[in-house]
């Protein structure tokens, strides 16, 4: 059992290391992660092949009975736990870890003889195609749930990565050579209502000039008939 402990440890650890670096430098997670599932569930798929065969082989015999509802349960408590949207390792690991350890404690106390006896099939082989399929299923089960992990990770980070693209959107430069016709073409106008409104009070004074010039022309007219007129009665 220690030693099961053990290499499943082993493995745990090499397969999170491999599959960081690879999940770190492929966008794509995904399809890793489907691709990662269904390679759990074939090797799932295989070691329930290999105990249908070790329970339609074997009659029910010593501890075979136990054995079988051990491991049944044991399956079937796996299978729940890699069909779920969210695997959890702590959940995933421990069954697999049981699984393991039920069937090595069986083959190695009862089930390696009986095959050997009994049968017409090589005990080892067959102890090897299991625990073969279990170590897969391990190392695709630790992939999935990291890539699951990891999806989160790069969601957040591609939200991050747009909000700073957001903000660091530059800020179109005023034009300056625009500017500057539009206050020449505001300046021009301004000067042709100046000169506008110069040569509108320049017409107003000449006009009124000329009134106020033909105005006194009339007066010194008038002004000169009195006198005249004046001096003709005087003479009468």
């Amino acid at each position: 059992m220690s030693n099961s402990n053990t290499n499943l440890q082993t493995q745990t650890s090499s397969v999170l290391q491999n599959v960081t670096v690879s999940s770190c430098s492929n966008s794509n997670i995904q399809e890793k992660t489907q691709l990662s599932r269904s390679r759990c569930m074939h090797s799932l798929k295989e070691i329930k092949s290999l105990f249908k065969f070790l329970s339609e082989t074997l009659q029910d015999y010593g501890t075979m009975p136990i054995f079988k509802r051990t491991f049944s349960q044991d399956l079937d408590l796996l299978e729940q736990h890699l069909t779920k949207d969210i695997l959890s390792r702590t959940d995933c690991t421990t069954t697999l870890t049981d699984l393991r350890t039920t069937f090595e404690n069986a083959f190695n106390s009862e089930l390696k003889a009986r095959m050997q006896n009994y049968t017409r099939y090589d005990a080892q082989s067959f102890y090897d195609a299991m625990i073969f399929n279990m170590d897969s299923l391990g190392k695709y089960m630790l992939e999935l749930i990291l890539h699951q992990q990891r999806t989160p990770q790069l969601l957040k980070q591609k939200k991050l990565m747009q909000t700073q693209e957001d903000h660091s959107t530059p800020i179109p430069a005023l034009n300056v050579d625009s500017l500057k016709v539009d206050l020449v073409v505001i300046q021009d106008t301004c000067s042709e209502k100046e000169d506008s409104n110069s040569e509108t009070a320049s017409s107003k004074l000449v006009k009124e000039c000329s009134l106020n010039s033909e105005t006194k022309d009339v007066h010194a007219i008038k002004y000169k008939m009195s006198k005249a007129k004046e001096r003709c009665m005087a003479y009468f």
